[in-house]
């Protein structure tokens, strides 16, 4: 069956169930009440910002309202220029030859014996924000939806504001703790914010330093599968259907997918519970384009988000608030080709790799120093993710307050480095339910 024809099968499977589903539930009373809802809790990554991007949802489906949520976000997007060759039809002698080489070897010896490459070349810098304004519209057993509108704008990083997340503040951590950065960001000059992609084709990216833009239109609905209440734990298991419609001309490709979330709340004393959840989400880039002449930013449609979060309730019953606090870790496959969870270039198979050297000009700016990268630039063109948020909020009938702060994994990417959320969210329906 046709991918894209199974995927709009899978994303119009739930809108078939929103007036049937009931879920199963036991008649006392549940240990969860209140909808958890974190947008702040995906890497703003400069492809990213142009897909389908889910949030981390887990519905109660108890109750009828309406929810009117603002997020701000913002990171660091650092990723010095990097071109990859892919090698066309490489033969079968020569891998293992190609494979042994360091990968910025290899494009001089893909050159030496004319074999045909296709390129891709990609840099960023700056500090990337997001507003996004999301209604949620809660239908009790039949499911939620979320609706979401996403804008960006592209900052260089020298406002009080962004220095938390700026390149000197970064710099000056790495220093602090002994680690210089794997990049080599001191050898670059700071704040020439810009993102910049170009295809094998010669079809380009640009984003410029104050650029502000509509990223997507985004649609999730959420249904439950299942619910089991007893006196001191929770467990559901719910099904989400995704589109994210483009509102920009970057990248004009409508995206979608599937997704599923298990959760396991364990209530410890009648002020205190934990949860436990994992989600799922298959994700397709490319179900309808909007435009034929779109920039190739991404080697796979089908991509793999899974995201596993810790969290730990404390109630004031009397007031009906909780204050909450977790850990949420969000995995991403790769856009491009490699998957590699390595602290050195070496198990980059089959492609070359070239960055910019001394004497070599980047944003106008000629770099005085060469810098050997231990992990090289692969990772900063978002190979792969694995981020850690740590998540703080208050809860209160009338909203939701939360604060989220983001870093990857060293081994693995550099663009976003350093990420921070702010959301609340207004109860249009309280206090009447």
């Amino acid at each position: 069956m046709n991918t894209r024809i199974a995927f709009c099968i899978y994303f119009l499977l739930p809108t078939t169930l929103l007036f049937g589903q009931k879920g199963k539930t036991d008649s006392q009373p549940s240990v969860f009440k209140n909808d958890i809802l974190f947008t702040e809790v995906n890497p703003l990554h400069p492809f990213g910002i142009f897909m389908q991007s889910a949030p981390f949802y887990i519905g109660s489906f108890n109750e009828a309202s309406h929810e009117i949520k603002v997020s701000y976000g913002m990171a660091n997007i650092w990723g010095p220029q990097a071109t990859m060759y892919y090698p066309q039809d490489l033969p079968s002698v020569f891998r293992e030859e190609v494979n042994d080489l360091y990968v910025t070897n290899r494009p001089g010896f893909f050159e030496s014996i004319n074999l045909p490459t296709r390129q891709k070349t990609f840099s960023t810098d700056g500090i990337l924000q997001n507003m996004t304004v999301s209604y949620i519209w809660q239908l009790k057993k039949r499911g939620t939806f979320i609706f979401n509108l996403n804008t960006h704008l592209l900052s260089g990083g020298n406002s009080p504001l962004h220095y938390p997340a700026s390149d000197k503040l970064i710099e000056v951590i790495h220093s602090a703790i002994g680690s210089e950065d794997n990049f080599g960001r001191k050898v670059y000059p700071f704040n020439r914010a810009h993102i910049s992609f170009e295809d094998e084709d010669g079809n380009n990216i640009r984003v410029s330093k104050g650029a502000g833009f509509l990223g997507t239109l985004d649609t999730h609905y959420y249904f439950p599968l299942y619910m089991k209440n007893n006196r001191s734990s929770y467990y559901s298991l719910q099904m989400g259907g995704h589109i994210a419609i483009p509102l920009n001309n970057y990248y004009p490709k409508v995206s979608g997918g599937i997704s599923t979330t298990f959760l396991y709340r364990k209530k410890i004393t009648k002020t205190f519970s934990t949860d436990v959840s994992l989600n799922g989400l298959l994700t397709h880039n490319s179900l309808l384009s909007l435009n034929t002449n779109t920039t190739n930013i991404t080697d796979r449609n089908l991509r793999m988000n899974a995201k596993f979060y810790l969290g730990f309730n404390f109630y004031k019953p009397s007031k009906g608030r909780t204050f909450y606090l977790g850990l949420l870790n969000n995995y991403q496959d790769a856009f491009l080709e490699g998957n590699i969870f390595s602290s050195s270039q070496d198990e980059y198979k089959d492609l070359g790799i070239s960055y910019l050297g001394a004497g070599d000009t980047w944003e106008g700016v000629t770099i005085e120093e060469s810098f050997n990268q231990n992990k090289l630039t692969p990772a900063s063109m978002y190979f792969f993710s694995i981020t850690t948020y740590l998540v703080i909020g208050h809860k209160t009938p009338r909203g939701d307050f939360s604060i989220t702060i983001g870093e990857d994994l060293q081994v693995v990417n550099n663009a976003p480095d350093i990420q921070y959320g702010v959301s609340y969210a207004f109860n249009l329906s309280y206090p009447a339910k």
